[in-house]
């Protein structure tokens, strides 16, 4: 009966997700003929009409979409990833015609140069018909990754950032990736998964890579060998571990975040030299400014990350900083008495118990809000005029 009720929930899970997904027939004015195509809409799409959304274009749409889509839903429901727009291109009967390469010039043959355009066809059209922010992901496995590669070869690159499972690249790919990798100007991904077994990827991606490439902050590049699968279940493995690589500056702020920034800040009071030293604040405007102009989402600062770092700084007794932070939530959510609380949280912590009754009284004023209630804040008010 346990089994049944768990498969009842799952299928219901999945009837949900796929009910946003939707198939369609798109003519091609490049290919000259339709193309099957799969979307899924972002859950809240209808709900939030000012927002816009990264796209990620899976290529072999016939049996990597579901798995993507899943993914993509899972982890922005947590909100370890945005919400996006997931693009499948169905090629099961012609993915190898579109992807073949010509083996004395090492570029795309005809047909496989006119499925590039035929994807960038698409997107254009996705960019107009929906909210798409500037940040788009292609991903592909084996051919279909080489393929996606060759994207980047172009004087204007199309995509932010690729996924590769099992690349099986050719050979201009292989002496020319990392060169054009490290030329490149604007923030991008590149994240690649094969199995555990010897793959001539390894001789491409080396500690040399990893060097050349230590300066430049606008490239993120990540080479994984996954242990215990084979090329059947490796993207089960990659494309999670991909997207949380690519969309990992977007992620709920974490305690290690602001240990670092606290280390940091110790180290630069005892005289010892720090790279980058930034107070807890400033880490969460950081973040806030790097998905904007990375991911290209324009997002208020997510109250859960206001609250990561209130309580990291109450532990740590950093009332001043404690107080900046109230500043912040009072902007970003002046409805409600989170605010004010902690506005009252800090005053208390640098001994000024006057100035802390009445951020609380202007707390009670305002909506309840993670946790805390009018009651919470009554209690405070009390035990302070108790004090005096």
């Amino acid at each position: 009966m346990k089994h049944f009720i768990a498969f009842i929930i799952l299928l219901f899970t999945c009837n949900t997700l796929f009910s946003q997904a939707f198939y369609r027939a798109y003519p091609s004015e490049v290919l000259g003929t339709e193309r099957n195509i799969k979307v899924l809409k972002p859950r809240n799409y209808a709900e939030n009409p000012e927002k816009t959304y990264p796209l990620i274009v899976v290529l072999d749409g016939d049996y990597l979409f579901e798995p993507v889509a899943g993914n993509v839903d899972y982890l922005s429901y947590w909100d370890q990833m945005p919400e996006s727009f997931v693009l499948g291109i169905n090629q099961r009967k012609s993915r190898y015609d579109e992807t073949a390469i010509n083996r004395e010039s090492g570029l795309p043959e005809s047909q496989s140069t006119d499925f590039m355009d035929f994807i960038m066809e698409v997107v254009a059209t996705m960019k107009e018909e929906y909210r798409i922010a500037p940040f788009t992901v292609i991903i592909g496995k084996d051919v279909t990754a080489n393929l996606a590669t060759y994207f980047l070869m172009r004087k204007k690159v199309a995509f932010d950032a690729y996924l590769n499972i099992d690349p099986d690249y050719s050979t201009l790919i292989t002496d020319n990736l990392v060169s054009k990798i490290s030329q490149l100007e604007s923030y991008n991904y590149y994240y690649v998964a094969t199995p555990e077994k010897l793959s001539t990827t390894d001789n491409m991606f080396t500690t040399q890579v990893d060097s050349l490439l230590e300066n430049r902050k606008n490239v993120h590049l990540l080479y994984e060998k996954i242990e215990g699968v084979d090329k059947y279940g490796l993207g089960a493995h990659a494309i999670p571990r991909g997207l949380n690589y690519i969309f990992e500056e977007y992620k709920l702020i974490d305690e290690d975040a602001l240990v670092n920034t606290a280390v940091a800040d110790n180290m630069a009071k005892e005289g010892k030299e720090t790279n980058d030293v930034a107070n807890a604040i400033e880490t969460l405007i950081k973040k806030y400014k790097y998905i904007k102009e990375v991911y290209g989402i324009d997002m208020r600062v997510r109250l859960i990350d206001i609250v990561t770092v209130a309580e990291h700084l109450i532990d740590n007794k950093k009332y001043d900083e404690l107080i900046d932070v109230a500043d912040l939530a009072m902007k970003e959510y002046p409805e409600k008495l989170y605010g004010r609380f902690i506005e009252g949280i800090g005053y208390e912590g640098i001994g000024r118990p006057e100035r802390a009754i009445k951020s609380y009284n202007a707390a009670y004023a305002l909506e309840p809000a993670v946790g805390i209630t009018k009651d919470d804040v009554l209690d405070k008010v009390e035990m302070l005029q108790e004090k005096k």
